[in-house]
């Protein structure tokens, strides 16, 4: 097939061009090695020729065939640089493998979501569910949040993976890339006309490898612009932490549970032995909530972090659900408020913004000084919310795309430096002059001097990045 962009099309003409020479190749030499045969056969009368070696016909022999390879390789080696030719993008988007979900991080204006299997779908997919799939339009090949792109835009995509090996595969887009962990791979594309163009991942990762499909839909500019206003109005938000009653918590658990934990533990609850422990009668689910809770959270070994994944309210209501279902009857619940407290820089609504008034600045009361030991432990928790699923949990980066922090010449060197260039971001790495409070700001500078293999023995104060920070530009909406 074709595709819908250039690199799809020069693809799809360089292999009928390959295909074509293959073609004339064969016909050439067996139907020359044919004729030989029928021709020349032994009932005709013919006898073989004795001889040992011509040099012309050695040299003849040799120097077509370097031709034509020389002829295939030519237009293949470009085709091979387009792929590869990333300069000039002009907007990012990072791309998570996680089993069995893709994470999707537009890098320059800051949308951030999962995008998994659709409900229909899952629900079809069930094992006795009774729902022919083919009353599922699109089953398995549509999801709940795709991936959406603006037209006639070079659009550049860098891979990776949190658990295993995974592969980003959009027929329609004329490449495929793997998604590795702690490595990165790059692509790019640009497509001319609207449209949803489906895939798949294509590296075999797990029990639910066929359960993660790729959609992208590519808008026209004026679209795009709305989906994005849309989608940051949608984030900003948050969620609900609103007390909810005990039946709402479990009634909307269930859906939580179904789209984001039946895969493994299975819609009953029971698991797979040996492979994904049951929720029914866990030691776990029946014993501290607060236990479970931040297992719930940060992830450990197969169990991913679905801190990162649901929000405040989802994370209260699954909790709860299955401490109350399942099979388990615990009595308990967590409410949304409680999971916020334990989600780091994550705040369920912004305040909107208040209207300008023409008065004189407010006299800004500078804040305290903080012990190094103080910012580095504040620090610490700021570095993993925010900097680490670039920079690594280790500082080691992600070469060649996120450098290293450990041995950095940036944060090894002028403080100065480095705070301006955190404060005001610079090409992949966001500004987060408005993004961190100064306390924040300051600590995960001074973490980053101090820690990661970093010994710089240094530390900036709140109230120097207060000032900074009072200095900047209003912070401008990306819309």
């Amino acid at each position: 097939m074709k595709g819908v962009t250039k690199v799809s099309h020069d693809v799809y003409d360089l292999h009928m061009l390959i295909l074509w020479i293959c073609v004339l190749i064969g016909v050439g030499v067996f139907g020359t090695m044919f004729y030989s045969i029928y021709h020349h056969r032994k009932s005709k009368g013919h006898t073989a020729a004795q001889f040992h070696e011509n040099t012309t016909v050695e040299i003849i022999w040799t120097i077509i065939p370097t031709l034509i390879l020389v002829g295939m390789a030519i237009p293949a080696t470009k085709t091979l640089m387009e792929l590869d030719d990333v300069q000039d993008s002009e907007m990012s988007i990072k791309v998570t493998g996680w089993q069995w979900k893709w994470e999707y991080d537009y890098l320059d204006n800051g949308i951030h979501f999962f995008s998994s299997l659709d409900e229909a779908s899952n629900k079809a997919r069930q094992v006795g569910s009774g729902i022919d799939p083919r009353s599922v339009p699109h089953y398995l090949l549509n999801v709940d949040k795709p991936l959406v792109i603006p037209t006639k835009k070079k659009i550049r995509f860098v891979f990776t993976a949190a658990d295993v090996l995974h592969s980003w595969w959009v027929p329609d887009l004329g490449w495929k890339k793997d998604a590795i962990p702690g490595f990165i791979n790059e692509s790019w594309t640009s497509v001319d006309k609207p449209g949803t163009y489906r895939g798949q991942c294509t590296e075999l990762c797990g029990k639910d490898h066929g359960f993660m499909p790729i959609v992208v839909v590519a808008m026209d500019q004026p679209e795009y612009d709305a989906w994005v206003k849309k989608t940051k109005d949608e984030a900003q938000k948050g969620a609900d932490l609103s007390d909810q009653g005990h039946d709402e918590l479990i009634s909307k658990g269930a859906g939580v549970y179904a789209k984001n934990c039946s895969t493994c533990h299975l819609p009953d609850g029971k698991g797979v032995p040996g492979a994904f422990p049951a929720i029914t009668g866990s030691a776990v689910v029946k014993g501290d909530i607060n236990a479970q809770t931040t297992l719930v959270l940060n992830g450990k070994g197969g169990m991913p972090a679905f801190g990162k994944m649901l929000k405040a309210d989802e994370l209260a209501q699954v909790i709860t659900y299955t401490r109350n279902a399942l099979g388990n009857a615990v009595g308990d619940e967590i409410q949304p408020k409680a999971i916020q407290e334990l989600l780091p820089n994550k705040s369920a609504a912004p305040a909107s913004k208040p209207e300008a008034k023409a008065t004189a600045p407010e006299k800004i009361e500078p804040i305290a000084d903080m012990a190094t030991e103080a910012l580095v432990a504040l620090g610490k928790t700021v570095y993993e919310g925010n900097c680490a699923s670039c920079h690594q949990a280790e500082g080691q980066g992600m070469a060649p795309m996120f450098p290293a922090l450990t041995g950095s010449a940036v944060v090894k060197g002028d403080m100065n430096a480095q705070v301006n260039l955190m404060l005001n971001g610079k090409g992949m790495m966001p500004a987060f002059g408005h993004t961190l409070d100064a306390k924040e700001f300051a600590a995960v500078v001074t973490f980053t001097r101090n820690s990661l293999g970093n010994s710089v023995k240094d530390a900036i104060q709140p109230s120097a990045i207060q000032k900074l920070q009072a200095a900047l530009p209003p912070a401008q909406d990306d819309e």
